[in-house]
């Protein structure tokens, strides 16, 4: 009873935390971007490229070594300019992989946008985190994990859902893999709403050192 006692008292005062709530809404687009190609990437390397069951596997694996390499090398970039600069070049990349496997005709090219979303998904997940870190007051820390865990829940099934849609009115599963673009594209203008800066002084944080903005 505590613990609910508590989170209504921090939804109660979401408005004292605009910064923190333009992150989990950006957030809430553009991991479902993730959430779509994480759960259908597979699907259209068999459907649209050919890809066998081994390769899919194998595919799958290079995909989470890539994710593991760009959390790391991204992690000092984070350090240096911020989790939102970091979201923004992860997003980046997202969308370059996204035009990438939609237009690419070739394995090869498939193989490129996996390993390029692989290193771009790592330090988006792990920016997203430390960015909500710096903006979240240190009494509150739990409960906006645990809302930022819950509510990449809440827009999980709108990917694959679209994709679905779109797959079977153009008769393409590069039309449904489109719709992960659109998710980035708002996910990424919903950033630019937040003030990292200014969420660190909502905080009360101690002021951070990076270039950020």
């Amino acid at each position: 009873s505590s613990a609910f006692s508590e989170m209504g008292e921090t939804v109660r005062e979401l408005g004292r935390y605009r910064m923190i709530v333009r992150l989990l809404l950006a957030r809430l687009f553009y991991n479902a971007g993730l959430v779509t190609i994480f759960a259908l990437g597979g699907i259209y390397a068999a459907g649209t490229f050919g890809f066998e069951t081994d390769e899919i596997i194998f595919f799958g694996m290079a995909l989470n070594v890539a994710a593991g390499l760009g959390a790391f090398l991204f992690g000092f970039v984070d350090d240096k300019v911020g989790g939102k600069t970091t979201l923004y070049a992860s997003l980046a990349l997202l969308c370059v992989a996204t035009l990438v496997a939609v237009f690419g005709q070739t394995k090869a090219m498939i193989w490129a946008a996996g390993i390029l979303v692989g290193l771009a998904a790592g330090p988006n997940q792990s920016a997203s985190r430390t960015l909500l870190g710096r903006i979240v007051p240190a009494a509150k820390e739990t409960e906006f994990y645990g809302i930022i865990a819950v509510s990449g829940k809440l827009t999980a099934f709108m990917g694959p859902l679209l994709f679905g849609i779109l797959t079977t009115t153009f008769e393409s599963q590069r039309a449904g893999v489109a719709v992960v673009l659109v998710f980035f594209v708002i996910g990424a203008a919903l950033l630019t709403l937040v003030d990292e800066r200014e969420g660190i002084e909502l905080a009360g944080r101690p002021a951070y050192t990076g270039e950020i903005d």
